[in-house]
Order: structure tokens, then C-alpha cells, then sequence
């Protein structure tokens, strides 16, 4: 689960980025540096929208696998923990 993080905390990261160098190239009027920005942008939210789908598709999933009950059957399958009430060899 830390390659999520990352990739969401890069992405968010450049975004931020993004919009810092997006304010400084419209206020500079550098037009050339500001359009390589937008393109960056762009690609840069398209890639937001990739981790937010994937964020939706698990949050369904574990919604689904909740209402259809199969957490709790899985849960039931597994060996719970030792008694620690049984006598030490």
C-alpha cells in the first residue's frame, strides 16, 4: 500500500508545483514556459484521475464484499487466535 501514497503524494505534489510555476510564467509573460506548464498540468491531472479511479474502484469493492457478507465469512473461515487458557507444555 506505500507505492499508493507515493504515487498520490508525488502526483499532489506536482500538481502543487505546477500551479506555483503556472502563476509565476503568466506573471513573467514567459508564453513558451507557460504552455510546457499547462501540458504538465494536463498530464499531471489525467494521472489524479487514474489514482482517484482506482480509489473508487476499491472503495466499491469493499462496499460490495460488506453488504454481500463475504468480510464476515472469510473472517469465520480463518483459525482465530490460540487459547491462552490451555496448559503449557
Amino acid at each position: 500500500m506505500r507505492w499508493f501514497f507515493v504515487t498520490f503524494y508525488t502526483v499532489t505534489t506536482i500538481l502543487f508545483l505546477c500551479f506555483v510555476a503556472w502563476i509565476v510564467t503568466r506573471v513573467t509573460h514567459a508564453d513558451a514556459a507557460n504552455y510546457v506548464v499547462g501540458k504538465i498540468m494536463i498530464y499531471d491531472l489525467c494521472a489524479i484521475g487514474v489514482v482517484m479511479c482506482y480509489v473508487l474502484f476499491v472503495g466499491a469493492w469493499h462496499t460490495w464484499e460488506r453488504l454481500t457478507g463475504r468480510m464476515e465469512l472469510e473472517r469465520h473461515r480463518e483459525p482465530g487466535p490460540p487459547d491462552s487458557t490451555a496448559p503449557r507444555r
